[in-house]
């Protein structure tokens, strides 16, 4: 059952740093180019909640761009795994939506326990939408602007102060020994957040519906002439993958120190790379670009759902923002969209 707060802004700054005096806290932070990051906060009152939805996605923190497995030497093997408590405040509602999705993956029939480990000791706090991106397309998938679960605690901006509900015991602990600043709501605060909500939603430009184009691929609609065009202009920077918060690829590598001893590490990797499905003998199966351009559409629409079953993407576009080539999930879907409208007229 969800329980509801209000907590006027003035108190922020205290409750974080009561916070960080358990926890790491990582936190949107303003950089001196004027670029949002997302960081371990030292000055609570530098926190930036006035950011777009766009800042950098929270997967390095659960899972790293690079990050050491473990030590091997003649003495055996040394795992290092990340145990320290975390809370990521400030996140958006589709980055929530976003680790759900990674931990049907990770934590599934076979569990990365390095995954594991930093998912069980992170606590995860959202701030709602109100103000959506040009590229969000969040509110067709059910990702967002604002969740009705799955959350720890979510904050929504309410002016002067922030309406906060807590779904979960960890969400409970960060809140129930703050009874005088965490109070309950009264009628006009949620008339006010249901106002913010409504407003929120009336202010996406972009409506894409990702279940009509799944069907649309289904049905055998969407040739490969359409994928070549979209392939060819693919630069094969990787922008997409890896600012993607959904995205799983990665790749093992031993970086050996002497004969005896050395590090395995795990780095970040993309199937739109050609060298990504390399076998053994140097075949590689998807060296054509449209290969593996359509295979990251399919395995987004089409494979997650059925393993899944929720679509790999949460609308936030990252990937439109990325993307020089302008072929990010949106604008193909809508593509793909205006392509079958065109049929149905012809018809």
């Amino acid at each position: 059952m969800i329980q509801t707060y209000i907590l006027n802004k003035n108190h922020l700054s205290f409750w974080l740093r009561q916070l960080k005096s358990a926890h790491e806290l990582i936190a949107p932070w303003r950089d001196a180019s004027g670029d949002i990051v997302l960081t371990e906060l030292s000055r609570m009152h530098e926190t930036a909640l006035d950011g777009p939805a766009l800042m950098p996605s929270p997967k390095e923190f659960l899972l790293p761009q690079m990050e050491q497995l473990f030590c091997y030497s003649e003495e055996g093997i040394e795992e290092a795994v990340n145990k320290q408590s975390r809370v990521l405040f400030g996140i958006r509602p589709c980055d929530i939506s976003a680790i759900k999705i990674l931990d049907t993956f990770y934590l599934g029939k076979n569990k990365d326990t390095y995954y594991e480990t930093r998912r069980n000791k992170t606590i995860l706090v959202s701030i709602a939408c109100n103000q959506p991106d040009p590229t969000c397309f969040c509110l067709g998938l059910g990702t967002g602007p604002f969740l009705k679960s799955g959350f720890d605690l979510q904050f929504t901006d309410l002016g002067d102060r922030f309406f906060v509900e807590a779904e979960s015991e960890n969400g409970m602990s960060l809140v129930r020994d703050f009874p005088h600043i965490f109070i309950e709501p009264k009628t006009v605060d949620s008339e006010d957040l249901y106002e913010a909500r409504l407003a929120s939603q009336s202010r996406f430009e972009k409506r894409v519906n990702l279940e009509q184009v799944r069907k649309s691929i289904q049905a055998g609609k969407v040739s490969d002439a359409f994928w070549e065009s979209v392939a060819v202009r693919c630069f094969e920077c990787g922008g997409c993958v890896y600012n993607c918060p959904v995205c799983t690829c990665f790749n093992v590598i031993d970086r050996p120190a002497s004969v005896d001893t050395g590090k395995r590490i795990r780095l970040w990797d993309t199937c739109m790379f050609k060298g990504f499905t390399r076998t053994a003998g140097g075949v590689i199966p998807a060296e054509a670009k449209i290969h593996r351009t359509k295979r990251w559409f399919h395995h987004k629409l089409l494979h997650w759902p059925e393993q899944f079953g929720v679509f790999g993407c949460v609308g936030c576009g990252r990937c439109a923002v990325s993307c020089p080539g302008s072929i990010d999930m949106a604008t193909v879907a809508l593509k793909i969209k205006g392509s079958d409208q065109t049929e149905e007229k012809e018809a």
